[in-house]
């Protein structure tokens, strides 16, 4: 009787494991196949860059989605020249922008910390809004909610 029972125990824990492994295996192709699309854009807009643009050396990727869908990434020359890429899949346009031409990162992350000293930035991207290049500033407040700020590629304003 007690062979009869253990044998049943056995049974259900090794079918439970196989079913939290095949749950955890279909979780794993869900959220790969989900995020497909934009590592296939990504790597387009890499492939675009490098081919059509004096970029050389790709440093960073961003991605922006403001009614306009867009992929940029931030490279230099073989002259050490920076680089800012915008790639628009939907219209198939790319926008080669000088970085002595525009504002940096960096220099869009200070100028919305000091506005808001007590915001965390969490993501800063490059992208398309209202037919220009812009910076999108995501941060979260003390209250823990989410705050976003746009800012113009050029002069580094802040947009409404």
């Amino acid at each position: 009787m007690i062979e009869d029972d253990t044998r049943q125990t056995i049974k259900f824990v090794a079918w439970l494991i196989g079913i939290i492994i095949f749950l955890y295996a279909a979780s794993v192709l869900i959220f790969y196949k989900a995020s497909n699309p934009e590592r296939n854009e990504t790597k387009q807009l890499n492939q675009i860059a490098l081919a059509k643009s004096p970029i050389t050396k790709i440093e960073k990727n961003y991605h922006l989605d403001r009614g306009v869908n867009s992929y940029s990434l931030k490279g230099s020359s073989k002259n050490r020249q920076q680089y800012y890429f915008i790639y628009l899949p939907g219209s198939k346009k790319g926008y080669l922008l000088s970085a002595k031409k525009g504002v940096s990162e960096a220099k869009v992350r200070s100028s919305y910390q000091a506005q808001n000293p007590n915001n965390k930035i969490t993501k800063v991207n490059l992208g398309w809004y209202n037919n220009r290049a812009v910076w999108e500033v995501t941060a979260k407040d003390s209250a823990d909610h989410y705050q976003y700020q746009l800012y113009e590629f050029k002069n580094g304003n802040l947009l409404g």
